[in-house]
């Protein structure tokens, strides 16, 4: 259909991203509610961001809010910068990055990082429908033997990039949740938590910088 509609606005998809899905929403939940202190100053990059639904969604309800999503992926990123320009995202930049590879460290820092990083286990690809594992690119799907290759990068170097208090929320797959929050906990960040999505699955964990 070329479109998929996320927390209330239509945003543009094809062979390019993953297709934004209605779990991913509780990520932006979490992220609006762990940062409501600082809604009208705050400083976000979104990690993967895919099709910019994230970046564009947190830009859209805080607009005075500075927001820079970044992907590996260069042609990722053309469809997020569509979708900003048609969803009216004025304060969202766009970076080609490896992670946190095109940012300072010490430097450049946020109050906030989100991220929707690839999660499934490579050989759990079998499992996936036809529509997923044809259709969407791998790149964004999985990550690594376990799924948590992207999860423990993100989780290590995000504290260099974190201002003061600055919170780290990220989305994780079915069954991850316990493993993920020991990785938060071990690097130590403060006031760990976890969300659970639509349906009832754990799907976002967040904590606060170590």
């Amino acid at each position: 259909l070329g479109a998929r509609e996320f927390y209330g606005r239509s945003f543009r998809v094809d062979r390019r991203v993953l297709i934004p899905r209605p779990d991913t929403e509780a990520l932006v939940e979490v992220a609006l509610e762990r940062t409501r202190r600082l809604s009208l100053s705050a400083r976000v990059l979104d990690l993967c961001t895919g099709s910019g639904c994230v970046a564009i969604t947190l830009s859209r309800e805080r607009p005075t809010t500075s927001v820079t999503g970044a992907d590996l992926s260069a042609e990722a990123l053309a469809v997020a910068h569509e979708n900003a320009i048609r969803l009216g995202a004025v304060t969202t930049t766009f970076v080609r990055s490896d992670l946190f590879a095109a940012f300072t460290p010490g430097k450049q820092r946020f109050d906030l990082v989100t991220a929707n990083p690839p999660y499934i286990a490579q050989g759990d690809s079998g499992t996936l429908a036809v529509d997923i594992r044809n259709f969407e690119p791998h790149l964004a799907l999985f990550g690594g033997a376990d799924g948590l290759d992207l999860v423990r990068r993100i989780i290590t170097e995000a504290p260099a990039f974190l201002d003061e208090g600055g919170v780290l929320a990220m989305e994780i797959g079915a069954g991850q949740s316990a493993e993920v929050v020991a990785l938060f906990e071990a690097a130590g960040y403060r006031e760990v938590g976890v969300r659970r999505d639509y349906g009832g699955h754990d799907r976002v964990v967040s904590g606060l910088r170590p």
